[in-house]
């Protein structure tokens, strides 16, 4: 009896995932049938012409390379700024600990629209910094502080950061300190002692929180749209105007699917570093 009711209970845990993977392969599935149509909804006839369109057009080539760099600068951005505070957050026990959790945690209260509006208000040609460098004398007109590359990416920072810190902590967290002075009283250094134990052992909270931060970048909408204003395009934007604006399914159907190839590949091959790494 208590079987039954144990398996049954399992089932019923289960049920959610089987779900919602069920719902995702057929998304999955479906996307990727779509980009072999040459028209949607209408005729069915299979070829790869929006894979050879995609490849041939540099509009689309320069959108895939921002999103990819746009993930990797971001995602190393977070892991050089994330990782000391994620430190302090464990191993520093002071009474700062707790507001730095608090201001850690703060930009997780806020909708993502209310801080790209918050970037906005501070970068804008009259916003903040533009006030402040005029009325120091710094600059005599406005600086074009948005529409850039690495505008996008203080404002994606800004948003995913916490997701890094969280991810790094939570396994510095679980690393034994006793193992460090056991290595310190063999005649390690402080930082003999973090480049070949606590760091090895913390990455797999870096490759947790660089594999949340990648995808969250490469799928962004509103934060380049908002702050790029158009001079940074990326294959989010291109997928909407795609599918919203020129109803080209197969094209966008095409471009989702190539995102998510290039995400898989390059989260492998990062995963693979992270392996080697370990290892050593």
């Amino acid at each position: 009896m208590r079987t039954v009711r144990s398996k049954l209970l399992i089932a019923l845990l289960l049920a959610p995932a089987v779900l919602i993977s069920m719902v995702m392969i057929a998304a999955i599935a479906t996307t990727l049938g779509i980009s072999f149509l040459r028209q949607f909804p209408g005729d069915l006839q299979v070829t790869l012409a929006n894979y050879i369109a995609f490849l041939s057009q540099p509009f689309l080539l320069k959108a895939a390379y921002q999103t990819m760099a746009l993930g990797l600068v971001v995602t190393a951005i977070c892991v050089v700024l994330g990782y000391p505070v994620a430190w302090f957050l464990v191993k520093r026990d002071t009474r700062f600990r707790n507001a730095v959790f608090l201001i850690v945690l703060a930009p997780l209260l806020v909708s993502i629209v209310v801080r790209t509006v918050g970037w906005i208000i501070i970068l804008g040609n009259e916003g903040l910094m533009n006030a402040l460098l005029i009325s120091l004398g710094v600059i005599d007109s406005s600086l074009q502080l948005m529409r850039s590359f690495w505008t996008v990416v203080v404002g994606l920072v800004h948003v995913l950061l916490p997701f890094m810190i969280l991810s790094i902590a939570s396994v510095l967290s679980k690393i034994d300190d006793d193992v460090i002075e056991a290595a310190m009283l063999l005649g390690a250094r402080p930082a003999t002692a973090f480049l070949k134990i606590t760091l090895p052992m913390s990455m797999q909270g870096v490759a947790a929180g660089s594999i949340i931060v990648f995808a969250l970048t490469i799928g962004t909408y509103l934060t380049p749209i908002w702050l790029g204003r158009g001079n940074v395009n990326v294959l989010a934007i291109s997928i909407h105007e795609q599918a919203l604006i020129s109803v080209e399914w197969p094209a966008a159907a095409t471009s989702a699917v190539l995102l998510t190839i290039m995400a898989l590949v390059f989260m492998a091959i990062f995963l693979a570093s992270i392996r080697r790494m370990t290892r050593r």
